[in-house]
């Protein structure tokens, strides 16, 4: 009997409870049924509707990166150029005419600019000369190679009536004025040149020439038949007394290997010979090699 009146007090509901129950089952009902009864027309946010197209252009359609250069190239790719032999001069031929001759870009390039600075071609074995200028190509053009009789005369006669002519000069020593006229040396490049030995203390090979800065390879094959090195006047930096200020000037030694050579000498003492900068850890022997001729102990 208590069970019963459990259950009839737990259990059962008035003519309004049930009312009520019927009615939030019936909204639950709705609700859960409403998604499948109203279809909600979903839109593609701009970039996913773009990704949707994205197949039938065609990842794999045959507009591949090789065709798009090819297609927007300036000339044909280096290794499919047409090689159109004809008879040509190379003080006059023009870009264009280079390019049917198979020629690569970047010493079309050298070419152009090594005429636009007075270079000149008297003879068809000139051609070898060009910087960058394979082997093949030379022999491959060199047989039509066809320099006007008069180019010499027309055009290097005047260069010959210069009075100021240009002669061979030793790097270290030369002056501004010798180097001015010097085929391929422009006035800024003089005195770069100039303040680049200076930072130095000397050339020690005709090599360092290059490494002034600005310097190109075409300037350069005009005036290397104009250089010589006979005298090796250098600066040198005392070890002993330099600081590291003084040291980091020079081109080839850096902050930190000043600092560090400046600290070894108040370490250790001075240095009895340059050759004890060896024993600075990371100063190795290609380093030293370089920057020895430079230093000195006092």
């Amino acid at each position: 009997m208590a069970i019963k009146k459990v259950i009839k007090d737990y259990f059962s509901f008035s003519g309004k409870e049930r009312t009520a129950a019927i009615i939030l089952v019936v909204l639950i009902g709705v609700f859960i049924a409403l998604p499948y009864l109203i279809k909600v027309k979903k839109h593609l946010p701009p970039m996913e509707d773009a990704l949707q197209k994205l197949p039938k252009v065609g990842i794999d359609s045959g507009y591949h990166r090789k065709e798009y250069a090819t297609k927007y190239a300036p000339y044909p790719s280096q290794e499919n150029s047409v090689f159109e032999p004809f008879n040509f001069d190379p003080n006059t031929i023009d870009e264009a005419g280079w390019h049917k001759l198979g020629l690569r870009d970047k010493t079309i390039h050298t070419i152009l600019n090594y005429r636009n600075k007075g270079g000149q071609f008297r003879e068809a074995d000139d051609i070898k000369k060009i910087w960058g200028l394979r082997p093949e190509e030379a022999n491959r053009i060199l047989p039509y190679v066809q320099i006007k009789a008069d180019f010499k005369k027309k055009e290097y006669a005047p260069y010959q009536a210069i009075v100021n002519k240009p002669k061979i000069v030793d790097i270290n020593t030369a002056t501004v004025e010798e180097l001015r006229i010097i085929p391929g040396m422009g006035n800024g490049m003089v005195y770069r040149m100039l303040k680049y030995k200076e930072r130095l203390g000397g050339f020690l090979s005709i090599d360092q020439v290059k490494e002034t800065y600005g310097m190109n390879d075409s300037s350069l094959a005009l005036m290397l038949p104009f250089f010589k090195l006979n005298s090796e006047i250098l600066t040198k930096i005392n070890i002993n007394t330099a600081t590291d200020y003084d040291l980091s000037s020079h081109p080839y030694i850096s902050k930190d290997v000043a600092k560090a050579i400046v600290l070894y000498r108040i370490q250790h003492g001075n240095y009895k010979k340059v050759e004890d900068i060896k024993l600075i850890v990371f100063i190795k022997e290609t380093l030293y090699q370089k920057i020895a001729p430079y230093l000195s102990v006092q």
